[in-house]
């Protein structure tokens, strides 16, 4: 059955891909017949359903809609592509810095990581720059940073490495590794979607009868000397306010972005049925009818077929580079923090122990870029969140686009999955002997 489950799950994808099929849709039926086949209840399918992405992903989008609805987004991200001038190629740097400051000054990857996306994406739209490149980019960047040693994840980490008597010369390896290896991947998928090409969008347009001006990839820009309004710096103040909320008092971040919703809408700062309609429910779809296949491909048996079969090929060499694999396997369909870490983490020396050498923390560090690095699938809260921004922030995107952008965003996450092995065998153990 494990085999069966993922030669499905490979022919879904192909099906969705040549009949221009939302894939969400043809995953709920195939997850019922997966589950028939091997005996899963369809209240135990329906359990798969992973509603906390779900409450997340509709209240977030629906607070940006709102708040983009007030164009006070395209207002940061202008004045953000204005600060940079002629030097358009530095806004995927810039992307990508804000991201690691954000991370690595102390909330981790996680909270930042709506902030992050909706910012490069709007950024992407506005300067002509692949939204989905830069979205990536930009979640590279908290990647980058999350194993700094204040973080939630890198006090895990060394709690974890502690437990295994790593008492020193832990940390900043693991940081630098997953610091280089994000910064490299960031580099190639710059070069992959071309982004030299991009050139510097118009931003002195005459305005047209809605008091907007328009650059030649179609992006609204309010003037050239743009002043934000009374309504946008509300709904720039209700994004704070979320990002307080989240970082610093632990609340669900789509319960509060619901909240802040609400409350602008109440105080008609924003429309609430056009932000209604503004939520990408098509991407949404996709996201939670994938979600329970994979759940269902896993209690078949398949991710841990694949990481079996990994696991077979281990060597003192190849222990760290497949332990990074294995983790991020294991991150499609899995939080990194709150699963993936805690449970491969400690079997670090013992996975050196078994196949007779290697380096523990070369193992730690390559389980933890791999358990982030995952995080690029629509299935997981960074590549989910970057659809849907996608979705609200591009009006007339198709069902042909969103379908393109998932796959996109899947084959980057598996890329990257690999890649995060490639790293660990090329310069894993090189920088922990020079930083551990």
């Amino acid at each position: 059955m494990d085999v069966l489950s993922l030669v499905i799950f490979l022919i879904l994808i192909i099906l969705a891909f040549i009949r221009k099929i939302n894939i969400g849709i043809l995953a709920f039926g195939a997850a019922m017949i997966l589950g028939s086949v091997i005996g899963i209840s369809d209240k135990a399918i329906i359990g798969g359903f992973n509603s906390s992405l779900f409450v997340t992903l509709v209240g977030i989008t629906l607070l940006f809609a709102a708040v983009n609805s007030t164009k006070a987004f395209e207002l940061v991200s202008n004045k953000i592509i204005r600060l940079a001038g002629k030097r358009i190629w530095v806004l995927p740097i810039v992307v990508y810095v804000i991201g690691f400051i954000l991370a690595v000054i102390g909330p981790g990857a996680v909270p930042p990581t709506t902030l992050v996306v909706t910012l490069a994406v709007s950024i992407a739209v506005s300067s002509g720059y692949n939204p989905v490149m830069m979205g990536v980019t930009g979640v590279l960047g908290l990647m980058g940073g999350r194993a700094a040693a204040y973080t939630p994840e890198g006090v895990l980490i060394s709690s974890l490495a502690q437990e295994q008597g790593l008492t020193s010369g832990v940390i900043l390896p693991v940081f630098v590794f997953s610091l280089v290896t994000t910064i490299l991947m960031a580099i190639a998928l710059y070069v992959v979607y071309k982004g030299y090409k991009v050139k510097q969008p118009d931003l002195t347009f005459a305005a047209d009868e809605t008091g907007a001006s328009k650059n030649q990839q179609g992006s609204a820009f309010a003037a050239t000397e743009e002043k934000a309004s009374k309504n946008q710096i509300i709904a720039l103040l209700s994004v704070a306010c979320m990002l307080i909320a989240v970082v610093i008092f632990k609340l669900n971040v789509g319960l509060v972005s619901f909240l802040l919703a609400s409350v602008l809408f109440f105080f008609n700062i924003a429309d609430d049925s056009a932000s209604i309609k503004s939520i990408p429910w098509g991407t949404i779809i996709m996201i939670a009818g994938v979600g329970i296949l994979m759940s269902v491909v896993t209690e078949a048996g398949g991710i841990t077929l694949l990481t079996e079969q990994l696991s077979k090929v281990m060597n003192s060499t190849t222990v760290a580079p497949f332990a990074g694999i294995s983790a991020g396997l294991m991150s499609l369909v899995a939080s990194g923090l709150g699963v993936v870490y805690p449970t491969m983490i400690p079997m670090a020396s013992e996975l050196v122990s078994n196949v007779g050498g290697g380096n523990a923390v070369s193992v730690i560090a390559a389980i933890v870029a791999g358990g982030s690095i995952a995080g690029f699938s629509p299935m997981s809260t960074a590549g989910a969140l970057t659809l849907g921004t996608m979705a609200t922030m591009k009006k007339d995107m198709t069902k042909e686009e969103q379908n393109k952008s998932f796959f996109q965003l899947m084959l980057i996450a598996i890329c990257g999955i690999l890649w995060v092995g490639i790293s660990a065998a090329i310069f894993g153990n090189l920088l922990v002997r020079i930083f551990g």
